[in-house]
């Protein structure tokens, strides 16, 4: 969850760190750090609590010479948020950077002690350092060090490590937690994720689990970190233009995001339908066979919401039966599911670790495992039988929105792919997918943002909010709460319609919100009817749906008319508004919301 930047090279390291860590904000964090050359070859390291720009302020004026630099952004795992606890860590000529956790520290802690070495912070990543140390002393070669001292270490962990003695090489290797090589014309990156150093190069290499990658001034090499064998770097020009990874002319990425929303939609459908737009292909699945048993999704947060409404559609359009579980949930229970059944693993980030647990467990029973990810290359790719990519390009607020979009397409098409081709329903519902990236972008280009505004402040003004739906709505109702609760910190729950009278319509009074999206028309005349149990005792209810598809109700903010499933994209794209245009009236940090982080790479 934490981002780390490495450079080599001859620009001045200092001003590229600090842009690069200003890149990996939005993976969430609560102190930063630097380590760079300077005069005599002295290793300088800076470290703040706080937000970056507490760093950026220590620091101005301040430059390094050109050769080897590391950065960090840390969220906090072991100890607090203190500049002690801040990376780099130093341990004499050894400087490091690490994101993971390290499982077995307090015992690697006690037997360090037990040689003389001392500790100055609470955290596992200062175990790293003295290992390495003590290895470093022994061989009086980096990488050597960096292999041996990791023998006894036992979790996860992406490290970054440099040497005083050491000025023009950088070090690193992986196991668990994602590192990402840049490479430009001589000059090299090692990242957290891509966004880190697009400005620099789109040439881009995935570094393999437990290799380590050592930059000098012969360039790149990569060994196995237990055998030493030689690995061959094979680097791709990744397509996202760095202006995407801009806000532009947009306050903040959130919002950009949200209005990138139509663009995700359309090239996740690119290539995966046919010439006149009426059949679906899936060629990674065509290995797998014929259509599975059942199918069962594990995902987390939003991704677990997409999954959700996966379950709708596939089991709308096919015999097959889904399961969806929250991954966290999952590899901790045995599998009862039948032979030959898909576990479809969904992560924006390809990283998420309970997501990457559970696939792991669902490959060691017998299940075919399949990937959902938005980055190429991310463990998730590597360790599924089989790919599917959303193209959403890269997201850096925190709140996933363009993400979730492309997430739902995906579903969509695995639906359409598993339907009866020539049913009337398929060849509708596929319509109705082709026709949403224009009508959606038509929706976000006529926004009223006043009525939105309008809207907002009624959530502000609540002492909570509910959000409820059925069918395909009670999906978009948790998807919603959830974006509500990330980046305003406003209580909000999501519940099925149905379950309001088993409990939570107790806490509906005067003063009390309810936010109800109305899609799913086979379950709306039951949806309307909880809405009136709710006005009958005082809540206030604001609908979202289409204008002219009931005469039983006037939304509150209406969307296009549509067809079948459809909807869902517009009344999304309104329930993230809703809590980007809150968060902004409550003067809350949209993009980098406190306690959260973008990728959720440790347990």
């Amino acid at each position: 969850m934490c981002g780390i930047i490495g450079y080599t090279g001859p620009r001045e390291p200092v001003g590229v760190v600090l842009e690069a860590l200003s890149r990996l904000e939005y993976r969430g964090y609560d102190s930063s750090g630097i380590a760079f050359f300077r005069d005599k070859g002295e290793v300088a390291v800076a470290r703040a609590s706080g937000k970056l720009s507490r760093l950026v302020e220590a620091l101005e004026g301040i430059s390094g010479l050109a050769g080897s630099a590391i950065g960090h952004i840390r969220w906090a795992t072991h100890g607090a948020p203190t500049e002690e606890n801040a990376h780099p860590h130093r341990s004499g000529p050894i400087v490091l950077v690490h994101n993971g956790i390290i499982e077995n520290e307090k015992e690697l802690r006690l037997d360090l002690e037990e040689e003389g070495f001392t500790f100055t912070s609470e955290t596992d990543t200062e175990v790293l350092a003295h290992l390495v140390l003590k290895a470093f002393l022994e061989s009086g070669n980096l990488t050597d060090a960096v292999r041996k001292g990791l023998e006894k270490v036992e979790g996860s962990y992406a490290i970054a490590v440099m040497c005083e003695a050491r000025p023009g090489e950088l070090v690193a290797v992986r196991k668990g937690a994602p590192l990402v090589l840049g490479e430009a014309g001589g000059e090299f990156f090692i990242a957290s994720d891509v966004p880190a150093f697009l400005k620099w190069t789109r040439k881009v290499m995935p570094l393999p689990p437990e290799v380590v990658a050592t930059i000098s001034p012969s360039g790149l090499t990569l060994q196995g970190s237990k055998d030493g064998r030689t690995v061959s770097p094979r680097f791709e020009e990744v397509p996202w233009d760095p202006v995407q990874a801009e806000k532009g002319a947009f306050r903040h990425y959130m919002e950009k995001e949200i209005f990138e929303g139509p663009r995700a939609i359309m090239d996740t459908l690119e290539g995966r339908l046919g010439e006149d737009n009426t059949r679906v292909f899936l060629p990674e699945l065509v290995r797998l066979g014929p259509n599975p048993p059942e199918i069962v999704f594990v995902a987390c947060g939003t991704s677990y919401h997409a999954a959700l409404l996966g379950r709708r559609m596939i089991e709308s359009l096919s015999p097959v039966s889904v399961h969806v579980e929250i991954s966290s949930e999952f590899r901790y229970r045995p599998l009862r599911y039948r032979k030959g059944a898909w576990v479809i693993g969904i992560s924006q980030s390809g990283e998420t670790a309970d997501t990457l647990g559970a696939l792991d467990l669902a490959r060691r029973e017998g299940f075919l495992t399949i990937g959902m990810t938005n980055v190429a290359g991310s463990s998730i790719t590597r360790d599924t039988e089989a790919v599917l990519l959303t193209r959403a390009g890269p997201e850096i607020g925190v709140a996933s929105t363009k993400a979730f979009m492309a997430q739902v397409t995906l579903v969509w098409l695995i639906a359409l792919y598993l339907g009866r081709r020539e049913s009337r329903e398929v060849k509708e519902s596929l319509s109705g997918l082709v026709r949403a990236p224009a009508r959606l972008e038509g929706f976000l280009g006529s926004f009223d943002s006043d009525a939105i505004s309008l809207m907002a402040r009624k959530i502000l003004d609540s002492r909570f909010v509910i959000f409820i739906g059925r069918g395909l709505d009670y999906p978009l109702a948790i998807e919603g709460a959830l974006k509500l609760k990330e980046i305003t910190y406003r209580p909000a729950d999501g519940y099925p319609g149905g379950e309001l009278k088993h409990g939570p319509i107790a806490l509906v009074e005067p003063g009390v919100l309810v936010i109800a999206p109305l899609i799913d028309p086979d379950l709306r005349p039951k949806e309307l009817s909880n809405i009136r149990e709710i006005e009958a005792r005082g809540g206030t209810v604001l609908t979202i749906g289409p204008a002219r598809a009931s005469k039983e109700f006037s939304p509150s903010f209406p969307l296009p008319d549509c067809i079948g499933w459809e909807g869902v994209f517009s009344a999304s794209s309104v329930l993230q508004l809703l809590a980007y245009h809150a968060a902004n009236l409550a003067g809350t940090d949209v993009d980098q919301p406190r306690n959260l982080a973008k990728s959720v790479t440790v347990e």
